[in-house]
Parts: structure tokens; sequence; C-alpha cells
């Protein structure tokens, strides 16, 4: 949280004294504090030499708050999860500077500590947004009529879970995806990554109007999702009007 926050240079120094430590890298609010609250996670990269992984990975008392962890999850090969005590959760990958280079994605970042090469190495994987890539958006439209068609299917054969993630989260992905690459805002700060976050702030209507669709049973979220696509972008040359039709039908809209 904010508060922790403060503590991280000093943390990070601490770290570097260790010889196998090459680097650390912070991401997402903890490298831009503007956007820090209350509900921030801690997103951290330890790099350390070759070899050196797995002594990292294994024994997490290097983290700040892992003697107060309630819990610890392996997510993926290079990251683990911590929950503390309080419900803090910090987001820690242990990796090498090559593994970095050639495995992560990153948006907001800030290099902490860095012995050589940890800055260039950031600077290659760091992500720009979406806004203005209109080959993006034409393929998202698509993604997004596609997500609806399978969702519905899903939904009317009895899979309503199923269909619900298929809908609510695929395809909304998807349509925030394209909203944002065709109808960019010089205000968007979102993230690259994950194209749902913090739509709120540069897109605040239409995210009103995504919520409330998303609010409906399945099926008449979809109908609502494609209203609000045909709403923003069938005077766009990306709009596939054919293929939305083809939706229409096939679904008896």
């Amino acid at each position: 949280m904010i508060e922790r926050a403060f503590d991280l240079d000093s943390w990070a120094r601490g770290l570097a004294c260790d010889p196998a430590v090459t680097g650390v890298v912070v991401f997402g609010s903890g490298a831009d504090t503007a956007r820090a609250d209350q509900w921030s996670d801690l997103d951290v990269c330890l790099i350390v030499a070759d070899g050196a992984q797995a002594r990292y990975r294994d024994g997490l008392s290097w983290l700040p708050g892992a003697d107060q962890a309630v819990l610890v999850v392996a997510e993926t090969e290079h990251g683990r999860t911590l929950m503390t005590d309080d419900g803090w959760l910090i987001e820690a990958a242990v990796a090498s500077l090559d593994e970095v280079g050639a495995s992560f994605q990153a948006t907001a970042t800030r290099v902490v500590i860095d012995k050589g090469g940890v800055a260039a190495t950031i600077q290659s994987i760091t992500v720009a947004p979406p806004g203005g890539d209109r080959q993006r958006g034409r393929r998202s439209l698509g993604q997004f009529l596609i997500r609806l068609l399978v969702g519905v299917g899903r939904s009317r054969r009895g899979e309503v879970v199923a269909a619900g993630e298929m809908v609510r989260s695929a395809g909304l992905v998807a349509l925030v995806t394209a909203l944002r690459c065709l109808h960019p805002r010089a205000s968007d700060s979102g993230d690259p990554l994950n194209p749902t976050r913090r739509v709120e702030r540069a897109y605040p209507d239409e995210a009103d109007q995504l919520a409330a669709a998303c609010a409906h049973e399945v099926e008449t979220c979809a109908r609502r999702l494609l209203d609000l696509a045909e709403q923003w972008f069938a005077d766009q040359p990306e709009w596939p009007s054919t293929a939305a039709a083809t939706v229409k039908r096939r679904l008896g809209w």
C-alpha cells in the first residue's frame, strides 16, 4: 500500500548487497506512484545471476512482508504471488537478465537497482499503449464478434458459466481494445497488457455503458455489447458489417 511503497528504495538497496542480485525493477503503481492507492499491490522483478533463480523463487524471505505471509502461490515459472496477513499482495518475479529480455513484457516501470544492462533490457520489453493502432482495432472487432457468437451459443446450450466468461471477459476485452485503438484519447493511461484497466478514466461514458451491459444475463449482455459496438464503429472502415449481420442472423437477433 502507499505507506509501504516509501520503504521500497531502502529495501532494494539492501538487496543490492547480494552479489547474485543484478537488478531490481518495480512495475505498475510502484513505478507510477501517482495512481497508487490502498488497493495497489507491489509488482517487483528481482534480476539475478543465471543459476541463482531457484534459490530466490523457492525462498521468499527477501520480499518485504514475507514474515507475515499467509499464502504463496506459484503463478508462473518465474512468478510468485504472496499475500500478507493484512491482505497486501506482492507479485514477485525472479529471473536472469536474459530471461527478462526473452520472456517478459512491461508497461510502467522503474529500475531501482541496475548493476549493468538492466535499464536497457527493461526499455526493450516495454509495451506502448494501443492507441491509434487501426490494424489491431480491426482484428479486435473481428475477435469481438466471434466471442459473442461462441458465447451465446454456449448459453443456449446450457453452459451459462462458460458463456458468461466468453462474452463478459473475452468479448469485453476485444471490444475495449477496439475502442482504445480506433478512438484513441490523449488522456488514456490504460494498460496495453490488460485493455480493460482504467478505461473509466479516459472513457467514462463508454465505461458506464459497458458496465450496464455486463450486468445483464449473458444473451442480453451480448446483444447490448453488439449495439454499443455498432454505435461506436459502424461508420469506421474497420467495422466488419457483413460479419456483424451474419452474427445477428445466426442468433435470430
